[in-house]
């Protein structure tokens, strides 16, 4: 039986796909809100997920679904007005019903009024706001922004490294670097320095190398250090093997000194083998079966040998015998595991040490740039958060949650979830809920660092959590409550009872120790419809081939499930869809392919056969004419001789605009400039007059009048120039969503615009949620936590019996000299270390099963896979494969419903109609083809804050333009004495209309003789900071127009313009309080200064 929600405070959610899990995270969020008359309680909640879609959409859904409860509608509704069933009762709202739906409208407002006080956000978000409020405890500026753009720091960091080859006293480091391109050379890897060492330092910020990293101290082992290390082992190796080479040229010495020869032995396999082992053969010339019956019995002699012959082979046996255990100390049994294991690891040692030297200079450039990572945020602060209370963790955040949820915890990094412990147990110890929901079956984000054995251990920690938590961790032991959500609300019968029976199959082929990550896997369906799945096999050694009847199987499948045909037509396919209103168009088709190379193969062929395809690679910036066109004209303004910028322009143009014509437009402004050649013989130049093309398209097009603005306006005034803001607004939104990205980490110039679209920009897509009449083709990782009516699954196979990349291994030191090492599959394969390997093989194999069920479990109504082979696939072989695994579980668990050996269909071909969407999770998830365009473009169009020298518009000035005059003046007067200067400059300031320009002087030097204020100006200037940051409480910079320090005490000046208001003296209140913390043992008052009235106001003593 189902467990429901009141058994205590800490719930641990194990939800399976489909099973209603956001629903019942944003029920019991609501519960919480609710439950109290407070408005603005969903202040004191924290609800935490994994991307910032995840929680867009969460908001979403609360928003959505509190509306819903205050007009006393929908599936929410119902959920919280129903009563508590017994012991099973979940949490229900013991309130009447005209009182729950007036707090919930009461909370929509609040919800609306403060939006920012909604706390649904990424971990990574939240350990930002935590990282901010204690960047003093960790020494930081407190402007540091955080860099989203990892590969580029990486870049910058590896471009340090280099830059310090060949240099006197870097001879270690140049070695420790031709080392790493040597083991690349030998594994046919691209051997270009640099960009090898990107791909490889991308590494450094991964959480599972933090340990390896850390236990090699730079200071111990530096780069001298290593190389050291690897000479050494080297040397000891070397003669190792010379004192195995000695003992077979003994033996081969002595086997001739008797006068024996091949032909004496059987065979001729001793000396054969002991020649090669002189030769230095070493591991590369093993035994063979008949060589090691041989010496098992003693007996090397050929048959029917005559005494003399046996007596002298007798004689070399001792010779012989000593040669076989040298060669076999180093390369059988247990020793030679361990001999192999020095090798790799001096061979490797340059791996770590290069990782070691990346990971120096990213922090150097990090400290450098005043930004970080969103990786180091992480690392940094799980030291304060272990050393500090929760509830003084609270108070330097500015808000104390009661209540924590977080969903999709499998993806959850241990770092992450350490850091998190301690507000939970806080939570929970003060009689408050915490709720945690994930499923280990849909852990597919290894590679970021997520952790699904966190989710199986829970309430226990893992990892080295450290005393603290795990004290705080003994409470979430005690409150701890499982609950698991077994109903489907998403899928037909057919579909939840055939991945019930198929994943419960496959889970008795993974490792003893991962089994556990599918116990409960089965569901009971919740849908009235039955629904089908198909499933078939190919077998073709060849790629090429596999992929073309890949993709007439996916086409087939299409328009069997649509009813649609293809006409041909001179040469040309269209697509034409059924006349049955009741079949399924193309947009309810979802193809899940793992690789986004194969699925652009697959769109394209689609695409040729008639049918559009829908993919979020194919709605890149880069692949579409006009983000193009504005970024041709971005080079065009930083090297306007370049004739390659205006030709790219005037494609991506003339592909926009049809009617007119490349060609002719580059004839017509096409000018000659004459020159003479080396001969001197006088020759004429063509070139394009770019300046004059430019305007004769886009006439609106100034580029020098915007030069000065942020990048978002500059980017803005090209799509308004070219009149494409409105008939591409997404395109639109994308590039100024970018720029203000850009601009938020101080970087918004047009030269690292076009550095980052070079490196990655083009390859950022615009925000879609599905197509109109085309087919989506996608990734397993872009479906989770989708649905879609029809999910067709090619499975490409996949080998996962070894594992890509470097591991890193910690290492006993005092055994093998070493603290940690980077190795790969083959150099911990047959090593003391193999232990590692299959425990990693165990954790690809899981990685590889999970995301074909997420693919498995994205269907409504129809699912179709396809099983690819290079070879016949065998029943009783061990899966080396995922698709070879699916297949073994397809034989096993359905043989009876095979039509062929390659085919097997389930279920039936009717239709969920009748269902009611608003009662299950998949009607919130299901993919509708509309554009998602956020906020408003013109709103993300940023205009630059006008300078007071700036010209205002004609006829009378605004307060606004007044205040903002007078406000910047006063800003670059910082004593009295500098007020002539600006003064003077303010008079010659012919932007300004002569009027406007004395108002402005008579008032700044009203404020400057004024009887209060005055005293502010006499003062030297080392007393005065002028828009000087200060961290809030709240994690936020705040700027005070003016700090002074007068006779002992610190004043801190607002200048307002218009009306007093409660929110200048609060905004003046807590800039004195965060100066408080600096200056404890001094006094702090706060001012207010309205300039409109010229009236101050003391509001802080």
């Amino acid at each position: 039986m189902t467990q429901k929600f009141r058994e205590g405070p800490f719930f641990i959610v194990r939800a399976s796909a489909g099973s209603g899990k956001t629903f019942r995270l944003v029920q019991e969020y609501l519960a919480c809100c609710l439950r109290r008359d407070d408005a603005h309680y969903f202040r004191r909640i924290l609800a935490i997920t994994f991307t910032n879609k995840a929680a867009q959409e969460m908001k979403d859904r609360i928003m959505q679904d509190v509306v819903q409860v205050s007009m006393g509608e929908g599936a929410m509704w119902e959920s919280l007005i129903s009563p508590a069933e017994g012991s099973d009762g979940v949490l229900r709202l013991n309130l009447p019903s005209d009182e729950i739906q007036r707090r919930a409208r009461l909370l929509s407002e609040a919800m609306l009024h403060r939006y920012e006080d909604f706390s649904v956000m990424t971990i990574d978000s939240f350990v930002n706001r935590l990282v901010r409020s204690f960047s003093r405890d960790l020494k930081w500026d407190e402007e540091f922004q955080i860099e989203l753009d990892e590969d580029s720091l990486v870049e910058a960091a590896v471009t340090r490294v280099m830059d310090r080859v060949g240099r006197p006293g870097q001879e270690a480091l140049t070695s420790l670097l031709e080392g790493f391109v040597r083991q690349q050379v030998e594994e046919e890897r691209n051997a270009q320095l640099k960009s090898q060492l990107v791909r490889f330092g991308k590494q450094v910020t991964k959480e599972n190398m933090q340990s390896a990293l850390n236990a090699l101290d730079p200071d111990v082992w530096h780069p001298q250090r290593l190389d050291e290390y690897r000479k050494e082992i080297r040397k000891t190796l070397s003669l190792q093997r010379q004192e195995q080479i000695k003992t077979a040229r003994k033996a081969l010495e002595v086997i001739d000194g008797q006068g024996l020869g091949n032909g004496d032995f059987y065979y001729g396999d001793l000396p054969k083998w002991l020649t090669r082992i002189a030769k230095g053969a070493g591991r590369k010339a093993p035994m063979s079966n008949r060589l090691m019956g041989q010496v098992e019995s003693g007996s090397y002699s050929k048959k029917n040998v005559d005494a003399g012959v046996m007596q002298r082979i007798e004689a070399v046996i001792p010779s012989v015998n000593t040669a076989i255990e040298s060669w076999q100390e180093l390369y059988a049994g247990d020793s030679g595991k361990r001999f192999k294991l020095f090798e790799h690891l001096q061979e490797r040692v340059s791996l770590i040490g290069v990782l070691g030297l990346i990971r120096t200079e990213l922090d150097a450039v990090q400290q450098e740039r005043n930004v970080r990572l969103l990786s180091t945020l992480n690392r940094e602060i799980a030291t304060i958060v272990r050393q500090n209370p929760a509830a003084y963790i609270y108070e330097r955040i500015g808000n104390r949650y009661k209540h924590i949820f977080i969903d999709e915890f499998q993806d959850t990094s241990i770092t992450q979830w350490h850091n998190l412990v301690q507000l939970f147990e806080h939570i929970l110890s003060t009689g408050n809920l915490g709720m945690v929901v994930g499923d280990g079956k849909q852990a597919i984000y290894r590679w970021r660092n997520g952790n699904y054995e966190q989710l199986e251990a829970l309430p226990k920690l893992i990892g080295n959590p450290g005393s603290v938590l795990e004290m705080a961790a003994a409470t979430l032991e005690r409150t701890g409550t499982n609950v698991t959500l077994n109903k489907n609300f998403r899928s037909g019968t057919a579909i939840v009872e055939w991945n019930n029976q198929w994943f419960e199959q496959i889970q008795h082929s993974l490792p003893e120790g991962l089994k556990s990550v599918y116990n409960g896997l089965k569901q009971e369906p919740a849908k009235s419809f039955t629904g089908q799945v198909m499933v078939r096999s190919i077998v073709e050694p060849d790629a090429d081939v596999r992929t073309a009847m890949r993709h007439r199987w996916v086409l087939e499948r299409i328009l069997s499930h649509t009813g649609g045909t293809l006409v041909e037509s001179e040469g040309r396919h269209t697509y034409v869809p059924s006349a049955d209103p009741n079949s399924f168009g193309l947009e309810d088709v979802a193809v899940l392919i793992r690789r986004n190379r194969d699925g652009a193969l697959l769109a394209q062929f689609l695409l040729d056969h008639g049918v559009t395809p829908w993919t979020s690679e194919s709605l890149h910036l880069g692949r579409h004419p006009a983000p193009r066109a504005v970024v041709a004209i971005m080079r065009i303004a930083l090297d306007p001789e370049d004739p390659r910028h205006i030709i790219e322009f005037i494609q991506c143009f003339c592909a926009i605009h049809k009617e007119y014509n490349e060609s002719e437009m580059l004839q017509a402004h096409m000018g000659q400039q004459p020159f003479h050649d080396e001969g001197g013989t006088p020759r004429v130049k063509h070139f394009v007059k770019t300046i004059q093309l430019l305007k004769a398209l886009a006439p609106k097009l100034n580029l020098k009048q915007h030069a000065s603005e942020p990048l978002t306006a500059i980017i803005g005034h090209c799509f308004e120039s070219l009149g494409w803001g409105q008939v591409f607004p997404a395109y639109a939104e994308g590039m100024l969503e970018a720029a203000q990205e850009l601009g938020a980490q101080r970087n918004g110039t047009v030269r690292t615009f076009l550095d980052w679209w070079d490196r990655k920009g083009k390859q950022r897509s615009i925000r879609v949620s599905g197509g109109n009449n085309a087919v989506q083709i996608m990734t397993p990782h872009k479906a989770k936590g989708l649905a879609f009516p029809i999910v067709i699954v090619p499975v490409i196979d996949s080998d996962f019996t070894k594992f890509k990349d470097e591991l890193p291994v910690l290492l006993d030191a005092s055994e093998y000299g070493l603290p940690a090492a980077l190795l790969r599959d083959s150099d911990l394969k047959d090593t003391p270390l193999n232990s590692i390997r299959e425990d990693e093989i165990g954790r690809t194999q899981l990685d590889a099963l999970n995301i074909a069920y997420v693919a498995m479990t994205r269907a409504i109504e129809r699912l179709d896979v396809l099983l690819e082979f290079k070879s016949e696939p065998e029943i009783g072989a061990e899966a080396k494969g995922l698709s070879h695994a699916l297949w073994k579980a397809w034989k096993e668990a359905f043989a009876e419903f095979f039509e062929d050996d390659v085919h097997s269909v389930f279920g039936q071909l009717d239709r969920k109609a009748g269902d009611s969407p608003s009662d299950s999770e998949e009607a919130a998830a299901q993919m509708k083809p509309k554009l998602l365009l956020g906020q408003s473009y013109h709103q993300l169009v940023a205009r630059p804050k006008a300078h007071w020298s700036e010209p205002l518009p004609e006829g009378a000035m605004s307060p606004r333009d007044f205040g903002n005059a007078v406000h910047g003046i006063l800003s670059e007067v910082v004593v009295c004495g500098d007020w002539n200067e600006v003064q003077s400059r303010l008079i010659r300031n012919v932007a300004l209309a002569p009027e406007h320009r004395e108002i402005i002087r008579k008032s700044v030097e009203t404020i400057l003789r004024h009887e209060e204020m005055r005293r502010f100006f006499e003062v030297p200037h080392a007393q005065v900071f002028a828009e000087r940051a200060l961290r809030l409480t709240s994690g936020k910079v705040g700027r005070p127009d003016r700090v002074v320090q007068l006779d002992g005490v610190w004043h801190v000046i607002d200048y307002k313009t218009g009306k007093p208001a409660a929110k200048h003296a609060i905004q003046v209140r807590e800039y004195c309080e965060a100066l408080s913390k600096s200056v404890s043992e001094q006094r702090v008052q706060g001012w207010v200064f309205y300039t409109s009235d010229m009236r101050i106001e003391l509001v802080q003593e």
